[in-house]
């Protein structure tokens, strides 16, 4: 009010300013207050395309009236960075080799089956080569395994779970049948 010069008994009554107060924080949720001040600011130095004269009577619609130049002159002067594409960086490709390798010597260190790193990558590897038993012993080998990982009544019950889906257990087949594949190359 200091700024436009409105004084006594031209204040607007508090039902006006509780009014313009929610309107505000309707209206213009979205701007911090510093915003508000600016566009006060700019009013009064007559940089806006509003008229900054009240004629001794701030209202709603002034307020409306004056956010709105604001918003236009913001829009006008707003400077838009441009964004830089950001590149992924692509993860890098391993040869085939490389993953039997790694897969290798990842069981060399645990000589457990369902510990194999990249056993699965491995297997679609080794298959396409030949080079892997997938007949019915793997199946018969693998649950003999897991049902030697039976520890208490939880495990049992991962276990038989595993045992009984026929998704995780073909994928438990697989790292056998690469568990099967190292053993014989030690």
């Amino acid at each position: 009010m200091l700024l436009l010069g409105i004084k006594g008994e031209k204040l607007p009554t508090q039902f006006e300013l509780t009014y313009m107060v929610q309107m505000m924080r309707q209206d213009y949720a979205n701007l911090p207050i510093g915003e508000f001040q600016l566009a006060f600011e700019l009013c009064v130095k007559d940089k806006l395309d509003e008229n900054a004269e009240t004629y001794q009577n701030f209202s709603v619609l002034y307020l409306s009236r004056m956010m709105t130049s604001y918003a236009r002159w913001a829009v006008r002067n707003s400077v838009y960075e441009p964004q830089i594409e950001s590149k992924q960086l692509e993860a890098p490709t391993l040869q085939d080799q490389e993953v039997i390798d790694m897969a290798f010597d990842s069981f060399k260190k645990t000589r457990r089956f369902d510990s194999i790193f990249m056993a699965l990558k491995c297997f679609n590897i080794l298959n396409s080569k030949g080079l892997l038993d997938t007949s019915e012993n793997i199946v018969k080998l693998t649950e003999e395994a897991l049902k030697s990982k039976i520890i208490d009544i939880g495990t049992k019950k991962e276990i038989k779970r595993i045992l009984n889906s026929d998704d995780e257990m073909e994928l438990y087949c697989r790292r056998m049948a690469v568990a099967q594949y190292f053993k014989t190359l030690l």
